[in-house]
C-alpha cells in the first residue's frame, strides 16, 4: 500500500493541508483563509477554534481529493505561525480568549520599559531575542493584568498555554498531548537557550506561571497520535516545526552559513549558524532552527513583520488592486516609483530597528504619482526591508550573502525577486515549488518514521529560476539612501504623550 505524509501548514492569514508522496510531490492540497480580528489599531487576534476546524476540514478535503484513506498516511507534520499565544481550558477544550497574534503590538510600552531595565540585556542574552511584543510571555502577562476573567481562570490550574502547534496537537490528540517543538519554544520569549528549558526566572518576574507551559519535544519527534474518531483511524503526529525553520530545512540550508528568505505575510531572513548557540545582537535574533535526535541546530534571524501583508493592504485597505498577482505587471508598467517610497510599518518595524511605535508611511508623493507607483514602491519596500536585515547580518554576523534562496507565496513575483537581487547585490535562487515550509514539516515527520532517510532529502528541491543583480552600485546606493530617509520619518511615530503638548 502506497504511503504519504500529511502536513498542516497553519499560517497567519490562512491554513493549508498538503499531502506529499515519497518523491516529495504534492498530490493534493486544500486551503482556507480565516478571520483577522483587529479590536484596536495595535491589536491582531485569531479565533483558535476556527483555525482548528478549518485545518481539519482541509485535511479531509485533501485526502478526499487524492482518494487517500487515513491508513495510507504514514504520519502528520505540523508547521505554523510562530509566537501566537493561545490559552484554553483543558476541561472544556475551549479557548478562553482570542489568540494574540505575533504581529500584535499591544505590549509595546511594557516591552520598552523592560528593555530599559536590567531585564533588557539579561532576557536578550538568555532568550536570543530583543524584548518585543512578539514575546508570547508578554502576551500572557498582558492578559493576566488586563483581563480579570482570564487571571481568575488561570489561577484555577485548568488553563493551558501554547502556540498554534501546541493547540493543534492538543486538539488532534483529544487532549492527550500538551507539547511544543524546540523551534517554536525558542520564539516565545520564554525559553532559556543556555539550558533549553523554560526561562522560569523571567516568567516569575512577569507573574506568568510556568505550570501552564507545554512539554518541549524534538521537532522531528513523537507528538502523539490523532484521536481515532477524527479520521477513522489513529495517525501518528511526528513533527512540529516553526514555519521559518521548516523552510530553512527544506531549502537545504542545513549547514552553517547557508541562508534563505521567506516572503509571506512578513519577510524572514534565516541563516544557519550550526550547533553552537551564538547571540550576536544588533537587532538580530538567535533561534533553535530544529532539534533532531541529540543534535540542536541554531540560526540567526531577522524579520520584517509586514511585507506580504502590505500587498494585502493594497487590496483590502487602499483598494487599488483586485488581486496580489496584478502587482507584478503594474510595477513593471512604470519605469520607477516616481520618487515614491512606502515604509510598510503597519504594525511597527521589526529587525533591525525594533520600533513598535513606527507606523506606515508613504512619502515622496507628487502630482505625477499614480497607483502603479505606489504598487511598485510596495514591492520595492520588501526588497529594502530585506536589505535592512542583511546589512546587519553581513556587518555583525560577518556572513557575506552572495547567494540566497527565496520561498513563500510572495516570492512568485518576478519583479520582486529581481529587485531583491538588485538591492542585495546577490544571486537569488527560487525553487520550482515555493511551499518550502510545508515540505520541511513533511521531511521532519518522514525522517522520524523512516519514511525518508537523510540522504534522500538531498536535492529534493529543484531550482526553477535564478535572478542575478542588474543594478549598478551607484544607483543601488542612492535608492537605499533615500529609503533610509523614509524610514527615519516613519520611526517612533506613536511615541508621544498628548499631555506634553
Amino acid at each position: 500500500m502506497k504511503k504519504y505524509v500529511l502536513v498542516i501548514d497553519e499560517g497567519t492569514t490562512g491554513t493549508r493541508s498538503l499531502i506529499f508522496d515519497k518523491e516529495f510531490n504534492i498530490v493534493a492540497q486544500s486551503y482556507q483563509e480565516f478571520t483577522q480580528y483587529t479590536p484596536e489599531e495595535n491589536m491582531v487576534e485569531h479565533d483558535a477554534e476556527e483555525i482548528y476546524q478549518k485545518s481539519l476540514e482541509n485535511c479531509k478535503k485533501a485526502m478526499a481529493e487524492a482518494d487517500i484513506s487515513a491508513d495510507q498516511i504514514d504520519s502528520i507534520g505540523i508547521t505554523n505561525q510562530r509566537a501566537t499565544c493561545v490559552l484554553w481550558d483543558k476541561n472544556t477544550g475551549k479557548p478562553i480568549h482570542k489568540a494574540i497574534v505575533w504581529q500584535d503590538s499591544r505590549t509595546a510600552k511594557e516591552c520598552e520599559e523592560l528593555k530599559n531595565s536590567e531585564w533588557g540585556e539579561k532576557a536578550r542574552q538568555k532568550t536570543g531575542w530583543e524584548v518585543a511584543p512578539v514575546y508570547s510571555s508578554m502576551m500572557i502577562q498582558w492578559l493576566l493584568e488586563n483581563k480579570p476573567e482570564v487571571k481568575k481562570e488561570v489561577e484555577t490550574g485548568d488553563i493551558l498555554f501554547g502556540t498554534m502547534d501546541t493547540w493543534l496537537i492538543w486538539k488532534l490528540t483529544g487532549g492527550k498531548k500538551h507539547a511544543i517543538s524546540y523551534s517554536n519554544a525558542s520564539v516565545t520569549g520564554s525559553l532559556n537557550l543556555e539550558t533549553n528549558q523554560w526561562y522560569e526566572e523571567f516568567l516569575d518576574y512577569l507573574g506568568v506561571p510556568v505550570s501552564i507551559y507545554p512539554e518541549i519535544i524534538n521537532d522531528s519527534g513523537d507528538f502523539g497520535q490523532t484521536d481515532p474518531e477524527i479520521f477513522g483511524t489513529a495517525i501518528p503526529i511526528r513533527s512540529s516545526i516553526a514555519d521559518q525553520h521548516a523552510a530553512l530545512f527544506a531549502q537545504e540550508c542545513r549547514t552553517a552559513g547557508t541562508a534563505k528568505i521567506t516572503n509571506g505575510t512578513g519577510s524572514f531572513v534565516d541563516i544557519n549558524i550550526g550547533n553552537q548557540c551564538v547571540v550576536p545582537g544588533a537587532g538580530l535574533n538567535t533561534v533553535i532552527a530544529w532539534k533532531i535526535g541529540d543534535t540542536t541546530t541554531y540560526a540567526v534571524e531577522g524579520y520584517a513583520g509586514t511585507t506580504g501583508s502590505a500587498i494585502q493592504w493594497l487590496k483590502e485597505g487602499l483598494e487599488i488592486i483586485d488581486d496580489a498577482a496584478e502587482t507584478e505587471a503594474m510595477a513593471e508598467s512604470v519605469a520607477d516609483s516616481n520618487g515614491v517610497y512606502f515604509v510598510p510599518a503597519l504594525t511597527g518595524l521589526n529587525a533591525p530597528f525594533w520600533d513598535s511605535f513606527a507606523r506606515g508611511t508613504i512619502i515622496g508623493i507628487s502630482r505625477g504619482a499614480k497607483k502603479e507607483h505606489i504598487v511598485r514602491a510596495t514591492l520595492e519596500a520588501i526588497a529594502f526591508r530585506i536589505k535592512d536585515i542583511c546589512d546587519v547580518v553581513e556587518n555583525k554576523a560577518k556572513i557575506d550573502m552572495e547567494m540566497v534562496r527565496i520561498d513563500g507565496g510572495v516570492s512568485k513575483n518576478n519583479f520582486l525577486a529581481q529587485r531583491i537581487a538588485d538591492i542585495l547585490d546577490a544571486q537569488v535562487d527560487r525553487p520550482g515549488s515555493i511551499e518550502a515550509t510545508s515540505l520541511g514539516a513533511a521531511q521532519m515527520a518522514g525522517l522520524y518514521t523512516g519514511f525518508w532517510k537523510q540522504e534522500e532529502l538531498e536535492n529534493a528541491v529543484d531550482m526553477e529560476s535564478t535572478f542575478k543583480p542588474k543594478l549598478d552600485s551607484k544607483k543601488r546606493k542612492e535608492e537605499y539612501f533615500k529609503w533610509r530617509r523614509a524610514v527615519d520619518r516613519a520611526a517612533r511615530w506613536l511615541d508621544f504623550d498628548l499631555e506634553d503638548i
